[in-house]
């Protein structure tokens, strides 16, 4: 049954993706809309222990994604990076509940380069002056998800902790180049291209959290 559930997302993925290509505004929707709940049923069908603060996050991506079908109303916008942004808190949660120990030195190296990013990325994405401090907060939390995941590969190593730290780096992509692309000139196959990276994040994630 995991494996069904896990099938159906990547049929669903696959589904938006080509709606997203053609312009099938309500498929596009739907499946977007649908993402999210069918790996929180994978999660719940698979993980153990299953750890509410995970439920939460995921339950976050997916007010994240609704309000983002609208992304084009400043205020549906914001409200999806809000929604996001608490994804990632708790995702950070639920790798800190995983986590035992601390590397002190892979966290050094790991604030260091997240540092460095959160200077870099901002000058990358040339957001409009009003949204550049929620930006540069939002900044802060995913690469802090990031760092959490990287600690959670470090004391645990194993193809899932693998899995959610890729997952965290390509989560990092996905939002800095839907930011770039959605304050910038946005290409004609913007939707195609920005969800695409999500999803894989997504399902990189959830799927290493199971492990």
């Amino acid at each position: 049954m995991p494996l069904v559930v896990l099938g159906l997302y990547g049929v669903v993925g696959v589904v938006h993706e080509v709606a997203a290509l053609r312009f099938w505004g309500i498929i596009r929707k739907a499946t977007k809309a649908l993402l999210m709940p069918v790996l929180l049923i994978y999660y719940a069908l698979t993980a153990e222990p299953v750890l509410v603060v995970a439920v939460i996050a995921i339950a976050a991506s997916w007010l994240g994604d609704l309000c983002l079908i609208r992304k084009d109303e400043p205020t549906f916008f914001r409200g999806g990076m809000v929604a996001f942004l608490l994804s990632h808190v708790f995702y950070i949660v639920t790798l800190i509940l995983l986590t035992t120990g601390l590397n002190v030195p892979v966290l050094i190296i790991a604030l260091v380069v997240a540092g460095v990013a959160e200077v870099f990325l901002p000058r990358l994405i040339n957001p409009p002056q009003a949204m550049r401090g929620a930006i540069i907060v939002y900044g802060i939390v995913i690469l802090a998800m990031s760092v959490t995941a990287l600690q959670y590969l470090v004391a645990a190593p194993s193809l899932a902790s693998a899995l959610v730290f890729i997952g965290s780096l390509v989560f990092i992509f996905s939002d800095t180049l839907m930011t770039y692309l959605a304050f910038g000139q946005k290409p004609k196959f913007f939707d195609a291209i920005t969800m695409a990276p999500y999803i894989v994040a997504q399902v990189l994630i959830v799927y290493g959290l199971t492990g």
